[in-house]
């Protein structure tokens, strides 16, 4: 660390994560703000998140990463709606490992009239990441910039976004996370997998968030209504899934302007049958692909369709579409049966992607 980095500054606020103590959300900010821009062999960068992953992350902290991250980023300029713009990206990182759920229930939201920012990446403990399903699709996320995405979400509806990619001040932090998670396979969890999802700066007031740990939960919650928004469902499943489950258990935290509660669901509760885990696992990367394709195209009506409609129906409940979880299902199961997700992905894909990448998968 040099130049400006205030290498000294920088290390002490390492060590106290590294004895234990909490940051507040100036002291995060700062010391996040600095390794993003300065720390260029990424031992500072390693020593942070190690350090405050194993303290525990407060939502002060949480709170710090975002603002530093949304400091450097590329800001959008869009006119639309923020009551009807959402993004259903999560942590990832569950152990339990099945497809794509949330990029699917995107499609799904986009169809029902919503615009759908969906920050996207790479896998870190799952065969495939969002951005591992869109390039197998042909989008090349390097040749995404600001105006084509600005463009894309108003034609279209939704459209994946890798933030880094389009912001040059957070390209030290992109490199470092491609290094870290990417080439050198460090398949750990860290305050990048709770995170680094909401760093879009597309303004929204509505969203779900799903955690790979239920110690997340009312910590996040309460990370939104820092941030400012009015409705959002943050949960996690009993089989360690970042999704709202349609095998076993979930527990969800609702927060709704300042208030928060904290409830548990099973499928029937949302309008659909009990699943087993061999329904919904994953088969790989290839087969998570199809299994995208497949449920938005309507030929998929089992546990997996299924697993998609409660959480796209979750969303439409976030969004006050719905008045409850159950009715959000019933609606998303229409869309998925007509095709309507399929055709977002149709339209998305003659923009910016390949028809014939998609062809291979019918």
């Amino acid at each position: 660390m040099n130049k400006d980095g205030k290498g000294e500054e920088t290390d002490a606020l390492l060590a106290r994560l590294v004895e234990g103590d909490d940051l507040s959300v100036e002291e995060a900010k700062k010391l996040i703000y600095h390794i993003f821009v300065f720390d260029t062999d990424g031992i500072r960068f390693a020593t942070w998140i190690g350090a405050n992953h194993a303290k525990g992350e407060t939502s002060d902290e949480l709170l710090g990463f975002i603002n530093a991250s949304k400091e450097l980023s590329t800001k959008f300029e869009l006119d639309i709606n923020i009551n009807k713009t959402t993004d259903l990206s999560g942590s990832g990182g569950g152990k339990f490992k099945t497809f794509n759920v949330s990029t699917t229930a995107s499609f799904v939201v986009a169809a029902a009239g919503y615009t759908v920012a969906k920050e996207a990446y790479f896998g870190v403990t799952s065969p495939t990441g969002s951005a591992d399903v869109f390039m197998a699709l042909g989008i090349d996320f390097m040749k995404l910039s600001k105006k084509r995405i600005e463009s894309v979400l108003k034609k279209v509806g939704i459209c994946p976004v890798i933030t880094p990619f389009i912001s040059p001040r957070l390209a030290n932090r992109g490199k470092l996370a491609l290094k870290f998670f990417v080439q050198d396979h460090v398949r750990v969890r860290t305050p990048f997998h709770l995170v680094s999802n909401l760093q879009l700066t597309v303004p929204m007031n509505h969203r779900i968030y799903g955690c790979y740990s239920q110690r997340y939960l009312e910590i996040l919650a309460n990370l939104f209504l820092k941030m400012g928004y009015k409705k959002t469902l943050t949960f996690s499943s009993d089989i360690g899934m970042p999704e709202i489950s349609n095998v076993g258990s979930t527990t969800i935290v609702e927060q709704s302007g300042e208030k928060t509660r904290k409830y548990r669901v099973r499928p029937q509760d949302l309008g659909v049958k009990e699943a087993k885990e061999k329904d919904i696992k994953t088969g790989g990367k290839e087969q998570n692909i199809a299994d995208f394709i497949n449920i938005l195209k309507g030929k998929e009506k089992g546990a997996r369709a299924d697993l998609v409609a409660i959480n796209a129906g979750a969303a439409l409940y976030a969004l006050n579409d719905v008045k409850e979880i159950r009715q959000g299902t019933k609606k998303a199961q229409q869309f998925l049966a007509r095709g309507e997700g399929y055709k977002k992905l149709e339209l998305l894909i003659r923009l910016i992607g390949k028809k014939s990448f998609l062809d291979k998968y019918q």
